[in-house]
């Protein structure tokens, strides 16, 4: 009897090695991920009919065991009321957690809530505090963002050189608004010397993007000699270029 209760109580030991508990965290970490793979396809209509609810009830599966991804998608499908009744609190929630985590664009879409007091109290300054934490990540949208707090003086000091770097960098990642901000500061002179063909460039590029940039590009050329206009289009196909190069080069 006594060498039955003792070998009992090895085998338990066994079964709390760091080998079977290595073992269950990646079984875990397996059904979690599936979790956020099921919710992914629901959501986009991969293999199965696009679901936004079932794409929710899966991602909150995950998204409550930590996966961070999951924490995201959740969040915007609340911000959109897909799948869900649109709740910003749920929203700012769920970007809150991935936020923590490092995710930049939950950090950019927590810090835009916090910019228009949606599902939290309005806050310039805790907009720009994440829109910084996801643009030292070089996140475009979170850049273009902060530099528009940086223009107008809301939330932090107004400084238009700081404006114009952060708009600079979004601008070179492909993001439109900065493209079309980054021209309108050529046009004014706000951080930078005046410069026509830079913003020729810049507001031809936005338009890919933004109706109404080829119109504003368009009022500029009329000021500008034929022999600019001929320099600024082609610096503007040398520019995509070069953005079209740097996407690629940022793809995961």
């Amino acid at each position: 009897m006594k060498c039955v209760l003792i070998l009992a109580m090895v085998i338990a030991a066994l079964a709390d090695t760091p080998s079977s508990v290595s073992s269950s965290k990646r079984q875990l970490r397996h059904e979690v991920d599936q979790n956020y793979q099921r919710g992914y396809s629901y959501a986009k209509g991969i293999g199965v009919p696009q679901d936004y609810a079932e794409a929710a009830k899966f991602y909150r599966a995950a998204a409550e065991k930590g996966h961070v991804a999951a924490q995201h998608d959740l969040a915007y499908l609340y911000e959109h009321g897909l799948g869900v009744e649109c709740d910003f609190k749920q929203a700012a929630e769920w970007y809150r957690k991935a936020a923590q985590q490092g995710d930049a664009e939950a950090q950019n879409n927590l810090g835009a809530l916090y910019a228009t007091g949606r599902g939290v109290p309005q806050s310039d300054a805790e907009a720009a505090r994440w829109y910084r934490l996801a643009a030292v990540k070089q996140d475009p949208e979170a850049m273009s963002n902060l530099g528009m707090l940086y223009l107008e003086g809301r939330g932090v000091k107004a400084s238009f050189a700081e404006a114009f770097r952060l708009f600079r960098e979004a601008a070179e990642f492909g993001q439109a608004v900065a493209q079309s901000n980054l021209a309108a500061m050529y046009v004014n002179g706000q951080g930078v010397p005046r410069d026509y063909v830079s913003a020729y460039v810049w507001f031809d590029i936005a338009a890919d993007q933004i109706s109404g940039c080829q119109e504003l590009r368009d009022r500029i050329a009329k000021e500008m000699s034929s022999d600019a206009r001929q320099r600024a289009r082609t610096l503007a196909a040398a520019k995509r270029v070069q953005i079209a190069e740097r996407q690629r080069e940022a793809l995961p």
